[in-house]
């Protein structure tokens, strides 16, 4: 097909209208299809004619494997109903962390994982698989990034916000291989919620446990120093040391009471008695082991007072710890609690199951959007050239 050749113009017309009518009568004037009807109907329906030729003799039949599951948590909010009472039953879900499950489904990671646990090449480069479906193939090419694109059109799961279960669907060339894909993903997905369980109980119990261990050094070290006060001291109880101390100077106040008053009614009565000088012994020596019991429990630095003190810190201490230690496990069991509400739970609803026929290509389906699109095209082709020539006459 030869275009006419354009007159190179000798100056710039003076307006566009000018130009409109030199240039437009050249410009209808070139043929873009050839004058014979069949031929140009093919040329007009070619897309149509492949896509017949493709999705007709061509593409290979694809199996689609469906498994749904939910994603739930052991928290019970409040609720009224028929809802509440499911929610008793442990089916609260959660629907953020589905949205979790969702994505790490067609994450980047899940195809690395998965190609460690499936021969990914061999499914998807089947023996019966057609160039354009088949990977690698025209479309896509032999990276690790297109490997994702392309699984990205062959897996997919959607999340219902209304009954909170999402479905998942992975195509094949056989059925076999499209259920275990699903089945691998579906574990893939149980590993991962395990993953955040162990790391939510991690977080949570962590600053517990540590809690409770600083509250038990603590214990042992206020334990250890007692035993050791008690050791050095020689004595169980200091507090019991000074009642039994007090209990003997009470017991020598008394007597010295007693020799005192001898004392006196021997000097009143006959002052020469061989026992006065004996009584006064007496009684000198019993105010001295007073004042020695005295000293005892009085004395600043060795004293019995001193050592009553040091040993209720030392108990205190002790009894601080106790229960720092009982408040720290306290809080751990909470924690614990908290975190066993707060573990999600993939339950499948659904199992991957194995199909009876291919559901894709939809052959008929394909064809007939390509033929509707196709003749959309050649309908607006021809009312923008028809426009054209109706608008090159008039101008002439």
């Amino acid at each position: 097909m030869q275009l006419p050749a354009f007159p190179v113009p000798d100056a710039v017309p003076a307006s566009p209208d000018a130009w409109w009518r030199r240039w437009g009568r050249h410009l209808l004037r070139i043929r873009l299809l050839p004058r014979h009807r069949a031929l140009r109907w093919t040329l007009l329906l070619l897309p149509s004619i492949l896509a017949a030729a493709y999705y007709g003799l061509i593409a290979a039949d694809q199996y689609e494997s469906e498994a749904r599951f939910v994603v739930r948590s052991a928290v019970r909010p409040e609720m009224s109903g028929t809802l509440s009472f499911l929610v008793q039953l442990g089916l609260a879900r959660s629907q953020d962390d589905s949205f979790i499950v969702q994505d790490f489904i067609t994450s980047r990671d899940a195809v690395d994982r998965l190609k460690g646990r499936l021969p990914l090449l061999r499914i998807y480069d089947h023996e019966g698989a057609d160039f354009l479906a088949r990977y690698p193939s025209l479309l896509y090419g032999p990276g690790e990034e297109q490997l994702y694109r392309y699984l990205k059109n062959m897996i997919s799961v959607v999340h219902s916000e209304r009954t909170g279960i999402s479905t998942l669907r992975v195509r094949a060339f056989g059925a076999p291989d499209a259920r275990a894909v699903a089945e691998t993903l579906l574990q893939l997905s149980e590993e991962l919620v395990n993953r955040l369980n162990t790391r939510l109980q991690t977080d949570a119990i962590a600053n517990s446990s540590e809690e409770v261990k600083t509250a038990q050094e603590r214990l042992i070290e206020a334990q250890t120093r007692l035993t050791e006060f008690r050791n050095r001291e020689l004595m169980v109880d200091p507090a019991r040391n000074a009642v039994a101390l007090a209990e003997l100077i009470a017991r020598l106040s008394a007597e010295l009471g007693v020799v005192e008053a001898q004392v006196a009614e021997m000097k009143g009565g006959t002052a020469a008695s061989p026992q006065l000088i004996g009584l006064q012994r007496k009684a000198t020596a019993l105010e001295k082991q007073i004042g020695e019991e005295r000293r005892r429990v009085n004395d600043d630095r060795d004293g019995l007072a001193t050592r009553i003190a040091a040993y209720e810190r030392l108990q205190l201490e002790r009894e601080f710890a106790k229960r720092m230690l009982a408040s720290s496990e306290a809080e751990l069991v909470r924690a614990r609690s908290d975190a066993a509400r707060q573990m999600l739970y993939l339950e499948r609803v659904v199992e991957p199951q194995l199909a009876d026929y291919p559901l894709y290509p939809k052959r008929l389906s394909n064809i007939l959007t390509t033929l509707c699109l196709n003749l959309m095209v050649i309908l607006i082709a021809w009312l923008v050239l028809s426009g054209t020539r109706e608008h090159g006459s008039n101008r002439k």
